[in-house]
C-alpha cells in the first residue's frame, strides 16, 4: 500500500491508484472535507457581500502582488512549452502560439503548480489627417492568470464546487430527467448492504470525491466482495458510492461554452479469446505487438483479483470470441485504447450531452458516459452519466489513439474572444 512520505513523495506503489498515486491520508482529508464543508463554502462564497469583495477587492489585490514576487524571485515565468509537464496545457499553449497568444508557465519558488499567463497584444494603428506619412500605433494588452483552465470572468458557479461530487451530480441529473446509474451514497456497510441488496448486480464501488478511477471497484457480485470494495474506496473519502454497474466503453465528453468539444471512447486492457491460448499467454502475445504510444499490460496481482470477480484466472483459456477486461482502468497508460468517436457519436447522444451541460451551468465541463454503442440513440440503451469533472483533460481529445483528432483547445480560446 502506497504511503507518503515527508516530501509528499509515495513511498510504494498503489494497486489501487493506478499510475497515478496520490498520499491516502492527505487525500482523505481533502476530499472529505470539501464534501463536509461544501454547503457551508457556497453560503460563504456565492452571495452579493462576497462577490463584492472578491471582484473589488482580492482579484485586485492579488494582481499587485504579481509584480513584487517576481522581482522577488517568489515566482518566475518559464516560456517553453516542451518543458511543461502538463499535456492539457500543452495543447491550450500550441493553440495559443498559433493565435499569437504570449503563454508562459507560473513555477512558484522554482516549481510548477498548474497556473499560467496568458497575455494578448490589441494593435490598432491611428492615421493622422495632418501628414499622410504619419502613423501611430496604439498597443493594449490583457493578461490573465489562470489554473489548470482559463474561464471567462464572473463564470464561477455554484456548480464549478459541486459537480466534482459524484453523489450531487448523480442527485442533479436526476431532477433533470438524465440518466445516471442507480444507487447511492454511503458512509459505512450498513448503508451499502441496504443499497447493495436492491439494485441489479454486479455493482461498483468508489469514492464520492475522486478522479481517474482511483480505489474504484468494479465487478462486486457478493457481500464479500462488497466489503472489501467499501474499505479501498474509504481510503481516500468517508464518503462511498454504491451503485450499479453499467457496461460498456466509457466516453469521455467535454462541453466548451456550449459546444461539444468531442467523445472520446476509453477502453480499458482487453483480450479476446481464442480457445486455446491462457489469458496471461494473450497478454503477452498483446503486449510482444505493441502499438505506438499505448504501454503494455500488466499481470499484476491487482489484474489477478479484477478477474477472480469474473471467476477467472490468468491460467485460464477463454473461449473463442470473448472479449474480458483486465482491469477497473481505463486507457492507454493500461494498456487499454482510446477513440475519437465524435464524428459517430448519434445525434440524440450529442444533444443529451449538451442538455447535461446546461444542467451543469458551467461553460466548461467533462463527463464520464457509460454506453454499450455511441452510435446508436441513448434511449434504447442501458447507460448513464457516472462523473463529471470541472477540470477535464482537453488534450484527450488533441490525442486519439484512434479515430480523428479534435481542437478542442481552440474553443477555450474562442470562449474568451481571443
Amino acid at each position: 500500500m502506497a504511503t507518503a512520505q515527508k516530501d509528499g513523495s509515495m513511498k510504494a506503489a498503489c494497486p489501487y491508484c493506478g499510475n497515478n498515486p496520490v498520499p491516502h491520508r492527505l487525500y482523505w482529508y481533502e476530499e472529505s472535507l470539501n464534501i463536509l464543508l461544501t454547503p457551508f463554502r457556497l453560503k460563504l462564497v456565492y452571495n452579493p457581500v462576497s462577490r463584492f469583495f472578491k471582484d473589488k477587492l482580492f482579484l485586485p489585490f492579488s494582481a499587485a502582488l504579481f509584480l513584487p514576487a517576481k522581482l522577488l524571485g517568489i515566482i518566475r515565468l518559464q516560456n517553453d512549452p516542451a518543458k511543461c509537464k502538463v499535456r492539457r496545457a500543452q495543447v491550450l499553449w500550441e493553440e495559443a502560439n498559433r493565435r499569437g497568444i504570449a503563454m508562459s508557465e507560473l513555477l512558484l519558488f522554482g516549481r510548477p503548480i498548474d497556473v499560467y499567463v496568458a497575455e494578448k497584444k490589441e494593435i490598432s494603428n491611428f492615421k493622422f489627417q495632418i501628414s499622410n506619412k504619419c502613423q501611430r500605433s496604439n498597443v493594449k494588452g490583457q493578461m490573465l492568470v489562470f489554473s489548470g483552465l482559463p474561464r471567462p470572468k464572473g463564470s464561477d458557479s455554484l456548480w464549478l464546487e459541486m459537480m466534482d461530487d459524484k453523489f450531487l451530480l448523480k442527485q442533479k441529473f436526476l431532477r433533470a430527467g438524465l440518466p445516471v446509474a442507480r444507487g447511492g451514497s454511503v458512509t459505512g456497510m450498513s448503508g451499502a448492504l441496504k443499497i447493495f441488496n436492491t439494485i441489479d448486480k454486479p455493482v461498483i464501488v468508489k469514492p464520492r470525491a475522486g478522479s481517474r478511477g482511483r480505489h474504484t471497484t468494479t465487478f462486486v457480485f457478493t457481500e464479500a466482495d462488497l466489503r472489501k470494495a467499501v474499505k479501498v474506496a474509504k481510503q481516500l473519502c468517508h464518503w462511498v458510492i454504491v451503485e450499479e454497474q453499467l457496461l460498456g466503453p466509457v466516453s469521455r465528453a467535454t462541453i466548451i461554452n456550449g459546444k461539444l468539444a468531442g467523445v472520446l471512447r476509453g477502453d480499458p486492457p482487453q483480450i479476446v479469446g481464442d480457445g486455446s491460448h491462457t489469458i496471461v499467454e494473450l497478454i503477452n502475445i498483446k503486449n510482444a505487438q505493441p502499438h505506438p504510444g499505448v504501454k503494455d499490460i500488466a499481470a499484476d496481482a491487482s489484474c489477478k483479483v479484477f478477474l477472480s470477480r469474473q471467476n477467472l484466472t490468468l491460467s485460464a483459456v477463454l473461449e473463442k470470441g470473448r472479449t474480458v477486461n483486465l482491469t477497473e482502468k481505463i486507457g492507454v497508460n493500461y494498456g487499454g485504447s482510446s477513440s475519437e468517436d465524435f464524428e459517430i457519436c448519434h445525434p440524440d447522444n450529442k444533444d443529451l450531452f449538451l442538455r447535461a451541460a446546461e444542467a451543469v451551468g458551467d461553460p466548461i465541463v467533462g463527463f464520464d458516459f457509460i454506453i454499450p454503442d455511441i452510435a446508436a440513440s441513448w434511449k434504447n440503451q442501458k447507460c448513464g452519466f457516472i462523473e463529471a469533472n470541472s477540470l477535464p483533460f482537453i488534450n484527450l481529445h488533441h490525442d486519439p489513439l484512434l479515430g480523428k483528432p479534435r481542437n478542442a483547445a481552440a474553443l477555450v480560446w474562442d470562449m474568451l474572444g481571443w
